[in-house]
């Protein structure tokens, strides 16, 4: 799924509810961090040119001001073979013209990286995470999505001789809106069995059998969307670091979704990732790639949709202090899989996202970021374009 304007702002102004490993660098036991936010977004809503603004926000103006206000902690402790991490932030959003979307969201996440043996670890995890998802589409204009996704695994694997290392795990992930969306609730849940090939200089090839059972929750019509769902993924992985400065990293996979109760919304095929990563020198870098996506999407006229991505981001450490930073992501999705009775209206888009940020690190414990960014959608179908460009700013504090 691309990321939408509003999704990628809170990446690059959030700190992260677990952070990052620095290869090398033990991480602080305990961090708090604070951060203050605020963007100016064109079309809050991501409306249409076409649509009648004044009829349904009681004003012609789409823009408004965002500010997001959060605070948290980071835990990260080893004893022996065991880590422990867990993470906590509250986010507060408020709205200067649209006060009736003023939100506060809790956040967390944990994870206990086991081992009985070096050879013999893996993982339990479990978070949540409540963001503005601009971009999933709502069935009622004029209205914001929240969406809060929730996940929980247990996951291990054996190395046998130092190259094979077998795996296995079982999951659970659970995706609620605030909003009705074409998307709609879901809860997963099911269990995945691999093989891990690790060759010398950071190159493995692994492949990884998913099968899980899943329901659609809160249907108002369950007659035209079905209920139960089971999915079954066959995933093969590869890394390849060619040279000290190029990282190869590949995916493919095929899923296979089917409706207990009504075929109709059947859908198969093929999804991946291909990026490639360059360092060009110790302070400028790129990462490129193409990615395939294939997910639920259901109207009368459509079950599904299959999509293609291709993005690059660029990174400049001008000095020791300040990193400037670029993506631009294009993407197209077809819309498939009418009902019975129902027209393929054969939908396409196109979808734009490009930012440009700066990071400033201003003290050890401070760093200033802001952000330009347009996010911007054509269709054929009416109503399903928008534009919207938005600024912002952001403090973030870690101690």
């Amino acid at each position: 799924m691309l990321i939408s304007g509003g999704a990628l702002a809170q990446i690059q102004s959030q700190p992260q509810i677990l952070g990052e490993a620095v290869a090398g660098e033990e991480p602080k036991t305990l961090l708090i961090q604070a951060s203050q936010a605020f963007q100016r977004d064109s079309n809050i809503f991501r409306l249409s040119e076409q649509s009648n603004t004044q009829a349904l926000l009681g004003t012609s103006d789409r823009s408004d001001t965002v500010s997001t206000t959060t605070g948290g902690l980071r835990f990260n402790k080893a004893y022996s073979l065991q880590r422990f991490e867990a993470g906590f932030n509250v986010e507060r959003y408020d709205y200067k013209r649209f006060s009736n979307l003023n939100f506060t969201a809790v956040n967390y996440a944990a994870a206990w990286r086991w081992a009985v043996t070096p050879a013999f670890r893996g993982n339990l995890t479990t978070d949540r995470r409540e963001f503005v998802d601009n971009l999933a589409d709502v069935q009622a204009l004029g209205t914001v999505n929240r969406r809060t996704n929730r996940s929980t695994a247990l996951d291990g694997g054996y190395d046998i001789d130092g190259v094979w290392r077998v795996l296995g795990g079982v999951f659970t992930r659970n995706s609620k809106n605030s909003v009705r969306t074409f998307e709609g609730d879901s809860t997963l849940r099911g269990a995945e069995v691999g093989v891990r090939y690790q060759l010398p200089y950071a190159t493995a090839v692994e492949y990884r059998y998913r099968n899980a059972s899943g329901d659609y929750e809160n249907r108002l019509f369950p007659g035209i969307g079905g209920t139960d769902f089971k999915d079954r993924e066959h995933e093969l992985r590869g890394e390849w670091r060619p040279g000290g400065r190029t990282t190869l990293q590949a995916k493919i996979a095929y899923l296979d979704r089917q409706h207990d109760t009504l075929g109709a919304r059947d859908f198969s095929g093929v999804t991946g990732q291909f990026d490639w990563g360059y360092e060009f020198t110790g302070k400028t870098s790129a990462v490129a790639g193409i990615v395939r996506e294939l997910g639920s999407y259901q109207t009368n006229n459509a079950s599904y949709y299959e999509g293609t991505r291709l993005f690059f981001a660029p990174m400049w450490k001008a000095t020791d202090k300040i990193t400037l930073k670029a993506r631009y992501d294009y993407g197209m999705r077809d819309f498939k899989g009418p009902l019975p009775g129902f027209v393929d209206t054969g939908r396409s888009d196109k979808l734009h996202l490009a930012s440009v940020s700066a990071e400033y690190q201003a003290l050890r414990a401070l760093k200033l970021m802001t952000w330009v960014q347009q996010d911007r959608r054509t269709s054929n179908e009416a109503f399903q374009d928008y534009k919207s460009t938005a600024v912002g700013i952001s403090a973030l504090v870690s101690f």
